[in-house]
């Protein structure tokens, strides 16, 4: 028994896990249908059915592959969702990552059940050349986030500006895209002890360099107060497009933003308009590994322009007071994953205000959110995310006599398409 369990054991140690990364990896040969064979096999951690997505820093994102054959020092594998058949070099070092089996779409399932004849052949170095493979473009399925790798340009000795515009890698990151829908069966907040219902969507592409996203978020609830049966509406509204340079420079990319929201109490609304806009601001990646996806820091300056319903005291009218200055905006992002299924994500924003007419800091009005977010893989496409939104805004006291903080609580279903 001691026997059979060791054996199941070993058998664990030699597989590459999800996320798990080699590095330097080779190609020594290529085949006819999309088979490749790499300068590493079972002493590396890898066995038979593996499923991993290979890259390189020159070209990003090569295809997702199969292990179908394997010895000691070598191992062959059957590429599929492949972008760019041009990617593949006998001169590039390339980059593996493992890739869990469920996520194998069909009908590339049928290679792990499928017996692969290679025949061994002795590779002779001058055989080898600097000559793209003859790998074909195969897309049966559109990418996913996954798929992504952490690209720095299609040529390293390019200028700044020449990698930053690649209008070749432009038109390819716009080809796949992503929308997701949600919707809450439950939101509670603070700041009027009410729930709500909440809804909205999320989109973007699917790319390793230029990477656009936009949101659209909206929460609405109806109170009624006791003593008087009258009944209150509130409701938010907030919108966010943002564009990414990804990888600038190894550790760096570059960040554009256009922040929007609102706030209704019925017929006030505090405030009435809010926008935030920032050109330019840069993305520092701290530290990523197999379990933190990422932990970044970033900065943007941004112009903040606001306008707020209030009510004059002398008049008993509605007024509108306008604010306009610049804010520092400082976020801090990262992104755990627990299991294959579960996630923990982290994302705070907080962005002093600073007044232009005596450029004075001040630092009670910060402007501050902290999103938590823990997320559960259902399915799929398929997610329900606990959501816990800390906010804090002291124009909500000053010109509103509103609570300063507001905490607001959600569950959320949501669902992702994917479509180029």
């Amino acid at each position: 028994m001691w026997i059979i369990l060791g054996f199941f054991l070993s058998m664990s140690v030699f597989a590459l896990e999800p996320f798990e990364v080699l590095k330097n990896v080779k190609i020594l040969r290529v085949l006819p249908n999309n088979i490749v064979m790499l300068n590493h096999g079972i002493e590396d951690g890898l066995i038979k059915n593996d499923h991993i997505k290979i890259s390189n820093e020159v070209d990003g994102f090569g295809s997702r592959a199969i292990c179908i054959k394997i010895s000691a020092t070598t191992s062959y594998w059957r590429l599929y969702r492949v972008p760019n058949g041009n990617a593949f070099s006998l001169d590039y070092t390339y980059t593996i990552q493992g890739i869990a089996n469920r996520e194998i779409p069909f009908p590339e399932a049928n290679i792990l059940d499928t017996e692969h004849k290679i025949s061994e052949v002795e590779i002779k170095k001058e055989e080898q050349g600097p000559n793209p493979l003859n790998v074909k473009r195969d897309l049966p399925e559109r990418l996913t986030e996954r798929d992504l790798i952490n690209a720095t340009g299609p040529d390293k000795r390019k200028l700044v500006v020449e990698e930053a515009i690649n209008q070749e890698r432009f038109k390819r990151d716009f080809t796949d895209n992503r929308l997701s829908v949600y919707a809450s069966p439950f939101t509670r907040q603070s700041i009027n002890e009410g729930e709500s219902y909440r809804y909205g969507f999320r989109g973007g592409n699917i790319a390793s360099k230029y990477r656009f996203t936009t949101q659209f978020d909206q929460q609405q609830s109806k109170l009624k107060d006791p003593l008087t049966d009258a009944s209150v509406s509130t409701r938010s509204t907030a919108g966010q497009a943002q564009f990414v340079i990804h990888r600038l420079k190894k550790n760096v990319s570059t960040l554009t933003l256009l922040n929007y929201n609102s706030f209704r109490f019925s017929s006030l609304a505090t405030p009435k308009n809010h926008w935030q806009v920032g050109a330019i601001g840069f993305t520092w990646h701290l530290y990523e590994s197999k379990s933190l996806e990422y932990f970044d820091l970033s900065y943007i300056p941004l112009i903040d322009v606001r306008e707020t319903d209030t009510i004059d005291n002398k008049t008993k009218t509605k007024k509108i007071v306008k604010k306009s200055g610049l804010r520092h905006g400082f976020k801090f992002a990262m992104k755990s994953k627990i299991n294959e299924r579960i996630s923990f994500e982290n994302l705070l924003w907080f962005r002093p205000f600073q007044d232009p007419s005596n450029w004075a800091i001040k630092g009670d009005d910060m402007n501050l959110t902290l999103d938590l977010k823990v997320i559960f893989n259902l399915a799929s496409n398929f997610y329900f995310d606990y959501n816990l939104i800390f906010m804090r805004d002291i124009l909500w006291r000053e010109l509103n006599d509103l609570p300063e903080n507001n905490v607001i609580n959600s569950l959320n279903f949501r669902y992702d398409f994917e479509f180029n």
